[in-house]
């Protein structure tokens, strides 16, 4: 009888362990699948832009509060792009003052400001396509280059 017991609980505990495995690697390929896809939506054209601040501004909550971590990243990414040599005191891709600190609101108008004058330019069909996070890094770049 105990004989019996050892092999009837081996089977369910091999069965429990196939089980076990067979979700845990559901489960990874489920976390690989979403960390890739916000991974890739992170990096959205212009054209996604400008659609995700139109949909901000018509009042709805979710839309805003997407658009609002969009530039909060982006703001982000420009504060660790200038950190390292910011520090030695030299800026490598552009040089902005220090009294004009990168918020919300400075970057909010300086990407409504540059959609504007690039389509007043005709430019912005051919950038409609182009990364936003591109687009902002060479604008910044033009809007305020470093002294030779």
């Amino acid at each position: 009888m105990l004989i019996l017991d050892y092999l009837l609980m081996k089977r369910i505990s091999a069965r429990f362990t196939k089980s076990l495995i067979r979700q845990c690697l559901a489960a990874m390929l489920i976390f690989v699948g979403m960390s890739y896809a916000q991974s890739a939506s992170a990096n959205i054209t212009v054209a996604e832009y400008m659609t995700l601040r139109a949909e901000a501004k018509t009042g709805d909550k979710g839309a805003d509060a997407r658009w609002r971590y969009y530039i909060i990243g982006l703001m982000d990414g420009i504060k660790a792009l200038q950190a390292p040599v910011a520090s030695a005191g030299v800026q490598l891709h552009f040089d902005m003052p220090n009294t004009l600190p990168i918020s919300l609101k400075f970057l909010d108008a300086f990407i409504q400001e540059t959609i504007g004058r690039l389509s007043a330019k005709g430019i912005l069909t051919k950038r409609i396509g182009q990364p936003m996070a591109l687009l902002i890094a060479l604008e910044l770049k033009t809007a305020f280059p470093c002294p030779e």
